[in-house]
This record gives C-alpha cells, sequence and structure tokens, in this order.
C-alpha cells in the first residue's frame, strides 16, 4: 500500500502511535473518578479508533514487507522478525485494552464492585503494556529500517 510511491507503513505509524499513547494515558486518568464523566465516551471512542489503527497499521506493515522486503536475509530478516514479533504483541494488548475500555465505559456504574476492581487493575496493566511495547516496536522498527 502506498500514497504517492511512499509506503503507507510509515505514515500511519504516526497516527497509531499518538492514539496509543493517549489511550494509555487517558485509561489510567479515566480510574479518578472526578474524570470519568469527562474522559467517558472520548475514552472509549479512542480505544475503538486506536484498535482499528493497529489494525491498519499491521496490514500496511505485512504490505510493506511484501512488497519490499520480501527476500530480505541475514540480519535485516531478523530486525523486521523481531519487529513484526513485538507488533504482534503490541496489537494484542491493545485489543484487551480497548476491550476492556469499552466494558468499563459502557457500563460505568453497573458492574459489580469486584468486576470493577478488576477492570481497573486491568485498565492500569493494559496501560503500561501498551506503553511499553509501543516504545519497543517503533524501536525495532526503527533498527530495522536504519540498520542500527
Amino acid at each position: 500500500m502506498t500514497v504517492n510511491g511512499l509506503p503507507l507503513h510509515p505514515l500511519v505509524i504516526h497516527a497509531t502511535v499518538i492514539a496509543l499513547l493517549a489511550l494509555a494515558i487517558l485509561s489510567v486518568a479515566y480510574l479518578r473518578p472526578r474524570w470519568q464523566s469527562a474522559l467517558r465516551w472520548p475514552l472509549a471512542v479512542l480505544a475503538v479508533v486506536s484498535a482499528v489503527l493497529v489494525w491498519f497499521t499491521g496490514a500496511t506493515g505485512d504490505s510493506l514487507k511484501h512488497d519490499r522486503f520480501a527476500t530480505a536475509t541475514g540480519v535485516l530478516a531478523q530486525r523486521i522478525q523481531h519487529h513484526e514479533d513485538l507488533a504482534g504483541k503490541l496489537a494484542f494488548a491493545t485489543y484487551v485494552l480497548a476491550g476492556v475500555v469499552v466494558v468499563m465505559t459502557v457500563l460505568r456504574g453497573r458492574l459489580p464492585g469486584w468486576l470493577t476492581w478488576i477492570g481497573s487493575a486491568l485498565l492500569v496493566i493494559g496501560a503500561v503494556a501498551v506503553g511499553v511495547l509501543c516504545v519497543l516496536t517503533g524501536d525495532a522498527g526503527a533498527r530495522a529500517a536504519w540498520g542500527q
């Protein structure tokens, strides 16, 4: 997938990274009761948008790999594979976090206390996982692209 001959993957990454880091930060901020009303629907929408962006970024990455790096060998192939492995973990963490966010925001106030507590813990764990994996995946991709 390209836009004016440029691979779409490096262009889409920027929106995805911003969305994921905002999702991680706002997921934790949502735990503050005072902010829940204001963050409820924007956070739910951001969760869905983030999940779609992660899927789209993966699809453009697969396209880029197929178009430009299908015959890569050696260190480059290893770096691409490492980036791809981390991206798979990031996608999984994003989908889980997005699911928890949607449940916590849509069913706000209607969940039993113990389930709210578990959901809150999952928000924190998911936010940390998404933030860390976002940085690691981006670093691995940059190392693959720039050879360092």
